[in-house]
């Protein structure tokens, strides 16, 4: 009973953070798209619906991704809203796909080891950068924005979206083994008792 009361408890707790930040991230999109920066504003609406996506698969609102892990997502498209910030991008990219693989590894029946978490989330870093790099590049093409100006700037934007992709994977073992080592201790705390 401990056990599980705590997990009932984490799980109310987690949707009691995660939801304010998942409504900022969509009033931070609305407002995004009102200021006319559309790439933006699908980033951050990417990033809602990937809140979205476990409470509506398992049809409970308690059901969302960490409250941690969603408001390192939303942080880069805070700071867009008030002005630049040169990496906001490259975070973005990272805790999207940062963001999936939490949703994968917590969510699915899907077990990561250490190693295939830390190379998953920088592959998919890499994939969302290249999806990032295509539509950067349609955008200067249909709106006439200069977002990809040398091709030398293209591939720094591409290595340092691997570089943020692969701090987002060591903070995501280090998250998950915090977690599962805090777990572990109150299992064995609520095993003692009993």
């Amino acid at each position: 009973m401990p056990v599980l009361q705590s997990l009932i408890e984490n799980e109310r707790i987690n949707a009691v953070f995660a939801w304010p930040v998942v409504c900022s991230i969509i009033v931070a999109a609305l407002v995004t798209v009102r200021q006319g920066s559309f790439l933006w504003a699908t980033l951050a609406t990417a990033i809602a619906a990937l809140a979205f996506v476990p409470a509506i698969v398992r049809r409970d609102a308690l059901v969302m991704p960490p409250w941690e892990v969603l408001t390192v997502a939303a942080i880069p498209i805070w700071v867009r809203l008030y002005g630049t910030l040169p990496i906001a991008g490259f975070l973005t990219v990272a805790t999207i796909a940062l963001l999936v693989t939490v949703e994968l590894d917590a969510f699915t029946p899907i077990e990561m080891s250490g190693r295939f978490a830390v190379a998953f989330v920088v592959l998919a870093t890499m994939a969302v950068a290249g999806l990032w790099v295509i539509a950067q590049w349609v955008s200067d093409v249909v709106f006439a924005t200069t977002f990809l100006t040398t091709k030398g700037e293209l591939m720094w934007d591409l290595v340092y979206a691997t570089a943020f992709g692969g701090l987002a994977a060591v903070l995501f073992v280090l998250y998950f083994y915090r977690h599962e080592t805090a777990s572990v201790g109150r299992r064995g705390l609520s095993g003692d008792a009993s």
